[in-house]
């Protein structure tokens, strides 16, 4: 029992994610039933009622959208290659700012370990900091 509630919450995240990259090529009906079990969080009878399907008619068009955008995702695989991104993203800023996030430009400069970052003009560092705040905009 405890591995199938695994299963279904690994699902339900799967699902969501999913959703969030995809959801926009799912029709208006689909939609508005994925959202209301990813987003509202409603029961497969709360949305019954109020789409004026059957509970079955329901779970239905949930299983063919999950795997609609499974298909999509598997095609694209926008999914997995934006937490790769992310991932890169963290390490450049580590690499570059250390660990601490929001540091000021001058405290980077008169830090001597970074030797490359040193040789850096406040200028570059603005336009590498604008940079990967567009990247983390462009992946989210």
């Amino acid at each position: 029992m405890k591995k199938d509630s695994d299963e279904r919450i690994l699902e339900f995240i799967e699902l969501s994610r999913l959703y969030d990259r995809y959801g926009g090529l799912l029709n208006e009906k689909s939609k508005k039933i994925v959202e209301s079990y990813v987003i509202y969080d409603m029961s497969l009878g709360e949305t019954a009622s109020e789409t004026g399907l059957s509970r079955q008619g329901v779970r239905d068009v949930l299983i063919r959208s999950h795997e609609k955008l499974k298909k999509i995702d598997e095609v694209l695989d926008l999914v997995e290659g934006f937490d790769l991104i992310n991932e890169s993203v963290d390490k450049i800023e580590e690499v570059l700012f250390g660990s601490k996030k929001n540091i000021a430009d001058e405290d980077l400069l008169s830090t001597g370990n970074n030797k490359e970052l040193n040789d850096l003009s406040d200028t570059d560092i603005s336009e590498i900091k604008e940079s990967i705040e567009e990247i983390r905009k462009i992946i989210s």
